[in-house]
């Protein structure tokens, strides 16, 4: 039998709810010469069917059984059943890209290294898929051939699955799991410590799932059994760098354990039952004292919890745990000016005359308070830019007597615009006047100053005697990502968007090339763009990981439009999706000229052309700088139009199956559980989709889904988090799936995602429609 080239091992224990999904990604993998060791860690429910429905259908598919032992165990027994020149791990809930797997053996055939480690994003079915934060500074840029010694920010990469090892590294040191949870960080520090050299890609290899139940090992933080093995874990990392890395690998060590298992292990106090109250105390005093860094450089709120922790304090480590657990936290905790030392704020955190902590520890220097933005809402009136955001200085609540100027910045110059407040939601999570509304007309201010582009936005807020200067920023999820452009004159557009630092500006593109027109019609996307330039040749290139599709432009007789034809079959063929929970893929496109190549920006979209091609939907969209850019994925509903009022909330959309839309649900699932409740909308086909905005594309066909908002005001109020909303919906539509019914997230096009927020009130309680991970959600305040 020939040794395939790498060994996956995907132990798995009850998953029988996410166990397809994790075989389905590996499956496609794009390299083929692979075996998958799935075992089964003494399963109580139906995985073993699964299991076996995949041995049947692949060979590359062997099954192993045994009884329950634990994570660390199963991937002893899985390694020792493996038998490639690779080894990687994937746990039985997660996900893997396509190209993960290719991507990383090619690294380490290029390099020689021990082993490779990968980004990893972090997904759910309500908070879309988003960056892992655990992976986001240690796969922050690629690096061949570097080392934990070289680079110590590599001591946070402590899973195990976002990586492929060299067996005979692996059999080298004779790695194996222990049996306890948190049993990747020993083995992974280990293998950091032993390998000759490691490559780090920035790419995304692994998707790691974040259940909406918690019922994940790594969601069951606050349990004393998962709290033990968490301090065992952290005292087995401790001994290796402890014992044989430099002392700048050893303090980052510390200082990561500090940040992140001390501050979980000490939140557990606010719910750890009385008959494990004492032993958890000593866990903390255990942990603390095998520490060693320097308190005072953490966060406030921490330095209280770390002081508690090593004196044994019971009763103030769990009222300051309760205290974050009810929101004290929110917005940072409230300050006060400090009246005998006014360049000083006090925060009210609990234990001020108990603690052990530095006086200091309660306090904050007015040094420390920054200015914090965000973007809200980004619109136009003709040729005026329209701006609404939120300013406030952080941990301070605003004043009715502050005072706020906005200024557009060019080059050196300021300008100053025009500034309404506003009420809106605050960094506590209440109403105060921290919004506000700002107007640039573009033309005139073009006219009258020399802009220097691109142009931003300076903020001069004065809260109750705290000035601070800051540009404008906050673009984040539920802000307008997808914001409209407008000509600042025929041959110059304006494009709001991020830019240097993450400041929100106004970009300037002369002469664009630009979309006239796109429709799906019939099997085609019919694509017509206008050039400023006479052209002699055009040819459209939409660029993909493997090659690039070329598509022939007919030129006009002033060669100044080009008109191509995208027939879906070509654009379907050969190209899987990159992102293997939504299973949509995003490619470049361009226009290539005999005058260069060209991005083309599309000024007036509204909505996406699209073409369903054997059920994957071939659209051409806008990217958030207004681009033209091809996705494919399924061809689930999308929402295309939302309006809302106190009495109604109307969502519009297309879809391109043959059956009609017969449920769509506004879904919530519960805090803790898998559990959700739905409020269901008044369903209506509206055929041909001119009745959804403009001219449709073929095949596909309009719906309405309407609700009353007050219905989504809930009994009683169920944050996520503290901060969070009361109440947190998901649009889905209910579909036929071969044979089964499923539900789905309702796709947010650009078109909709540049009008939205839109809020109302209703029964006092505000409803936002806003949009995030491309899907549409509802929040209640």
């Amino acid at each position: 039998m020939t040794r395939p080239l790498l060994s996956v091992v995907v132990p798995y224990y009850g998953v029988e709810a996410y166990l397809r999904d994790c075989l389905e990604s590996i499956r496609r993998s794009t390299l083929d010469d692979l075996e998958v060791v799935l075992v089964d860690d003494g399963s109580p429910d139906d995985s073993v069917e699964i299991a076996r429905e995949y041995v049947d259908l692949d060979s590359r598919f062997r099954l192993v059984q045994q009884d329950n032992a634990g994570l660390g165990p199963a991937r002893n027994t899985g390694t020792a059943q493996a038998s490639g020149d690779y080894l990687t791990f994937v746990d039985s809930d997660d996900l893997v890209p396509r190209r993960a797997f290719e991507q990383m053996v090619g690294s380490l055939e290029h390099s020689g290294s021990s082993f490779v480690l990968g980004n990893a994003k972090r997904f759910s079915r309500t908070s879309g898929v988003r960056q892992s934060w655990t992976h986001q500074r240690p796969c922050a840029r690629d690096a061949r051939a570097t080392h934990v010694l070289e680079k110590p920010v590599l001591v946070m990469d402590r899973m195990v699955w976002n990586k492929v090892y060299r067996r005979s590294f692996w059999d080298e040191f004779g790695y194996a799991f222990p049996a306890i949870k948190y049993e990747d960080y020993p083995v992974t520090m280990a293998a950091h410590l032993d390998a000759l050299t490691v490559d780090v890609l920035r790419t995304p290899v692994y998707y790691w799932r974040e259940r909406e139940s918690g019922d994940s090992i790594t969601q069951q933080v606050f349990r004393y059994d998962n709290l033990l093995d968490r301090v065992v874990s952290a005292e087995q990392v401790l001994d290796l760098v402890d014992s044989r890395a430099t002392p700048e690998v050893r303090r980052s060590t510390h200082d990561y354990l500090a940040g992140i298992d001390v501050v979980a292990l000490a939140q557990a106090f606010a719910v750890v039952p009385p008959e494990d109250l004492d032993k958890t105390v000593e866990l903390g005093t255990r942990l603390m004292g095998r520490l060693q860094f320097d308190i005072g450089k953490r966060p406030r709120f921490d330095q209280l919890q770390m002081h508690a922790l090593r004196d044994g304090d019971a009763e103030l480590l769990v009222e300051l745990a309760r205290f974050r657990d009810e929101g004290g936290l929110v917005g940072g905790g409230r300050i006060t000016r400090n009246r005998a030392a006014p360049w000083r704020f006090d925060i009210g955190f609990p234990g001020r005359r108990r603690s052990s902590a530095p006086r200091k520890a309660f306090t904050i220097p007015t040094t420390s308070l920054k200015l914090r933005s965000t973007v809200d809402h980004v619109g136009w009136d003709g040729t005026t830019a329209l701006v609404q955001g939120t300013a406030e200085i952080t941990q301070v609540p605003i004043r009715d007597d502050s005072t706020l100027r906005v200024n557009l910045v060019s080059g050196i110059e300021r300008i100053e615009l025009p500034v309404e407040r506003i009420d809106t939601t605050d960094q506590f999570s209440g109403r105060s006047r921290v919004g506000f509304r700002t107007r640039v007309d573009v033309p005139r201010l073009a006219a009258e100053h020399d802009l220097v582009w691109p142009v931003r936005f300076e903020l001069d807020l004065d809260n109750g005697g705290v000035h601070r200067v800051a540009q404008l920023q906050g673009m984040r999820p539920g802000s307008p990502t997808y914001p409209d452009g407008a000509w600042l004159s025929p041959t110059e557009w304006v494009q709001p968007g991020k830019g240097p630092a993450g400041a929100f500006c106004l970009h300037r593109s002369p002469a664009p090339v630009t979309v006239e027109s796109a429709a799906g019609e019939g099997d085609a996307i019919r694509l017509v763009v206008h050039s400023p330039y006479a052209l002699n040749r055009a040819d459209l290139e939409v660029r993909l990981p493997r090659g690039t599709l070329t598509f022939p432009a007919a030129l006009s007789d002033d060669g100044r439009v080009a008109e191509v034809a995208l027939p879906g079959a070509a654009l379907a063929t050969g190209d899987e999706p990159d992102d293997p929970f939504t299973l949509r893929a995003t490619r470049a496109v361009r226009l290539e000229t005999d005058l260069g190549s060209h991005q083309i920006v599309w000024p007036a979209h509204r909505r996406n052309a699209a073409v369903d091609a054997d059920g994957r939907l071939i659209q051409l969209t806008r990217s958030p700088f207004g681009l033209v850019q091809l996705t494919h994925g399924p061809a689930f509903p999308a929402a295309v139009a939302a309006r809302i009022t106190p009495d109604r909330l109307v969502v519009e959309g297309r879809r391109w199956s043959s059956e009609p839309v017969q449920r769509i649900t506004w879904r919530r699932f519960l805090p803790g559980t898998d559990d959700y409740v739905e409020i269901p909308c008044a369903v209506s086909d509206l055929g041909p989709e001119a009745g959804v905005g403009g001219a449709g594309d073929t095949g596909a066909v309009g719906w309405q889904a309407a609700v009353d908002p007050a219905a989504l005001v809930p009994e009683h109020d169920a944050p996520s988090h503290p901060g969070a909303p009361a109440a947190y919906w998901t649009l889905f539509a209910e579909l036929e799936q071969d044979g089964v019914q499923t539900g789905v997230q309702v796709i947010c096009e650009p078109g909709l995602m540049a009008q939205l927020p839109a809020e109302v009130t209703t029964q006092g309680r505000h409803v936002t429609v806003t949009t995030a991970a491309d899907s549409v959600h509802a929040q209640v305040r």
